[in-house]
């Protein structure tokens, strides 16, 4: 019997990668059979969701011919790269003979290069940035479980309370972030406290409002006594917001409070749809989950929090300065201990080096690189189908579910058990799982193997 420490080196694609069929080709066939339709199905919503937003939900106004185009482009891409990957995967195995370490990355670039391309230019970049959250999200995961890292205790919420205060400085003191960036930074702080046009309705005031008609006549008619009262209480000279500083403090943080009680119990629906004909008591939990709170508590939290300590540093120093600005955002972003997502401080610490680096650029202080979007989208992508293969307990699992969705649950039948010996833990999520071999077509150390092992069950069964 070959060695396990050398086994997984000289295995076939077959036996290492497409277990459940023998040929290279109909493996690939198979892929597509389950990569190509979900991209479609998942791209089909996704591209309707976010056109009837474009048109505030008029049907007839939705460019559908641009619509099909759109979601056969982007669900090409998304089922070629599953499928580009195996591909590489088979012809770079015949190609080297066997394996090494860094094999499934290898194998992710020119697969991840080729489906990127195929994909909306417009797209690319959003595409680039999500996937590099995941990927440094899964290089810290690696680099904590072999102890290059010791993780600081609350790092997430320092990293978010840092990123924070310096996104709304870097918007205070100039044109340094993007068109959008300022926009959203507005709709969730306000625009008084922020230079720039005054931002649309919110969603958040929508909401609030929305709440607010459903409430009892009598509640409602109290309510607005009270926001009037509130509304003449003192405001410091300095402060541009309307009403009074109490006013302006409560009306941030209900506002993004129902909000974000919105968004999660939105959430908490989708998720319970599946099985609302079988447990429809799964709806009445949804909406008064704890959640909802949490994130209620965060985006009511992070708003309100920024807004007294604006009102009250206004007030003790009876001065207005941008650093003021720096301090209540690092303040306000205290607020993630309510809800702590490493999703949303990736995000937003990506978002903010994204402008740091695009101001660079526009400024001739830093080189652009032509097709950085597709660089950088390959790397990320590659990265994380490195640990798909190697440490797939590493990554996300939100997205390691979507992987296996989009390839149809076959992600989760390579056999993992030949590169346990490398001290990944590879088959961490799948420690019982072994294919069943056809040995006609294995090689013959993998059918010694198979004898091995079926020596072994017959002794202990």
């Amino acid at each position: 019997m070959v060695a396990p420490s050398k086994l997984w080196l000289d295995a076939t694609c077959y036996e290492l990668g497409h277990t459940w069929n023998p040929s290279c080709w109909k493996a690939q066939l198979d892929l597509a059979k389950a990569a190509y339709p979900y991209s479609l199905k998942l791209y089909s919503v996704f591209y309707v969701v976010s056109y009837l937003v474009r048109v505030s939900g008029n049907p007839m106004r939705v460019r559908w011919m641009k619509y099909f185009r759109d979601v056969l482009q982007s669900s090409f891409f998304l089922g070629s790269n599953a499928v580009f990957f195996l591909t590489t995967f088979c012809v770079l195995r015949h190609l080297l003979g066997g394996f090494n370490i860094y094999f499934a990355f290898l194998c992710g670039i020119p697969s991840c290069f080729a489906a990127i391309s195929i994909e909306r230019k417009s797209r690319r970049g959003v595409l680039a940035l999500y996937v590099s959250n995941l990927a440094a999200e899964v290089l810290y995961n690696m680099a904590v479980t072999r102890g290059y890292i010791t993780p600081v205790k609350y790092g997430d919420v320092l990293i978010f309370s840092l990123t924070t205060s310096i996104a709304l400085y870097l918007l205070r003191v100039g044109d340094i972030l993007q068109p959008d960036a300022q926009s959203t930074l507005r709709s969730i702080f306000g625009s008084s406290e922020l230079p720039g046009e005054n931002p649309a309705t919110t969603d958040s005031t929508t909401v609030f409002e929305k709440i607010f008609q459903f409430l009892p006549r009598e509640v409602k008619h109290l309510l607005t006594m009270l926001s009037e009262r509130v509304k003449e209480l003192p405001r410091h000279h300095l402060c541009k917001h309307e009403g009074s500083c109490i006013h302006y403090v409560s009306e941030g943080f209900l506002s993004k409070f129902s909000l974000g009680y919105a968004i999660q119990t939105a959430l908490n629906l989708f998720r319970t749809m599946p099985r609302i004909t079988r447990r429809p008591s799964a709806v009445a939990r949804s909406l008064v989950d704890r959640e909802n709170v949490y994130l209620g508590l965060f985006m009511g939290g992070l708003v309100g929090a920024f807004r007294v300590i604006m009102c009250l540093l206004r007030w003790f120093r009876n001065q207005d300065s941008p650093v003021h600005i720096a301090i209540a955002g690092f303040l306000a972003g205290l607020s993630n201990f309510t809800y702590r997502s490493t999703t949303i401080v990736l995000f937003f610490a990506s978002r903010v080096i994204e402008n740091l680096v695009y101001f660079g650029q526009k400024r001739g202080y830093l080189p652009t690189i032509p097709g950085g979007d597709r660089i950088l989208y390959t790397l990320s992508t590659s990265t994380i189908l490195h640990a798909a293969v190697f440490e797939p307990h590493q990554i996300r699992p939100a997205y390691w579910q979507f992987l296996l969705r989009v390839t149809g649950n076959y992600f989760s039948q390579l056999n993992r058990k030949l590169v346990d010996v490398l001290g990944t833990n590879a088959s961490n999520l799948y420690p019982n799982f072994w294919p069943e071999y056809d040995l006609r077509y294995a090689s013959p150390q993998m059918q010694s193997e198979e004898l091995y092992r079926w020596w072994i069950d017959s002794i202990y069964i």
